[in-house]
């Protein structure tokens, strides 16, 4: 006879007990599986420094940034070769950065072997008016060099013409050059102002005057630079009138690739003093 199973109200409670527990392990098993399951790359995130490089890209999961090591990994310190942290794609370094300068991390593209070397930078261009101005300023232009006639040093005569003359009347120039760039200027006396001192009115002569001959008598001679006192010197201060000589000068100039024209004028100036006494008749008895 064959064995028949009895299956009594007890049997089948814990059939029904043990199908129930395999059933919920299975559900948990499940539902931790979809826990674990890969999450989708997050945003993009902006580059951060790390002790190697700069490192970029979107975090993925188990990485959140620069390991512990020198890398942008988690591997041993102090080198690239740390690898990136925990096996995942993380971020990529785009910059080596050699050491540590006073808190900040200075990071310059690698060299590689056999690149050619930059080009120095180009030296800025200078223009012909700026060499000319700079020219200009630095031309030597002196202070006129007078003399009279009576001479500086005796005293002139009331009623009696003073002469001035101007001797070192000249031209000035200079140049100055930068590569295939350069500028001439040139400097000229233009005009020759007398003031006689005492508040009196300024005379303005149309050149350098003209210089007094002794070989000569005076009656032959004319100058067209010339001022007559009408009062003598007495009283005033240093018992002299203080006369001022003005020259005005004029520039130019010329430079590369045709450049030209006027610069602006200046003038030099000099002061000195100067005696003039009352005429004394003489008669005889």
């Amino acid at each position: 006879m064959a064995h028949q199973s009895v299956r009594t109200p007890f049997t089948l409670l814990k059939y029904l007990t043990v199908t129930t527990v395999v059933a919920s392990v299975a559900s948990i098993t499940l539902g931790r599986a979809e826990t674990v399951s890969a999450a989708p790359p997050k945003d993009p995130i902006p580059p951060r420094p790390s002790n190697w490089g700069y490192v970029y890209g979107a975090e993925q999961p188990g990485q959140t940034g620069p390991g512990p090591g020198g890398g942008p990994g988690g591997g041993n310190a102090g080198g690239p070769s740390g690898g990136r942290g925990g096996g995942a794609s993380g971020p990529a370094p785009i910059h080596y950065c050699p050491i540590w300068r006073s808190g900040m991390l200075p990071c310059d593209p690698p060299s590689l072997p056999g690149a050619p070397e930059p080009d120095p930078p180009a030296a800025p261009q200078v223009s012909p008016v700026q060499l000319a101005q700079q020219a200009w300023r630095r031309l030597p232009i002196p202070a006129p060099e007078v003399a009279t006639a009576p001479p500086r040093g005796s005293d002139g005569l009331v009623g009696l013409a003073e002469w001035f003359w101007v001797t070192n009347w000249r031209s000035r120039n200079d140049r100055v050059q930068a590569g295939g760039v350069w500028a001439e200027v040139t400097a000229r006396p233009t005009g020759l102002t007398i003031d006689p001192g005492a508040g009196h009115a300024p005379l303005t002569c149309p050149g350098p005057g003209t210089a007094y001959d002794r070989s000569r008598p005076a009656q032959s001679q004319q100058s067209d630079c010339s001022y007559t006192y009408q009062r003598s010197s007495a009283g005033l201060p240093g018992s002299a009138y203080q006369v001022t000589v003005t020259v005005t000068w004029g520039g130019t100039w010329v430079g590369s690739g045709g450049a030209g024209g006027a610069l602006p004028a200046l003038s030099r100036s000099a002061t000195f003093p100067l005696r003039v006494a009352e005429g004394q008749a003489v008669t005889g008895g």
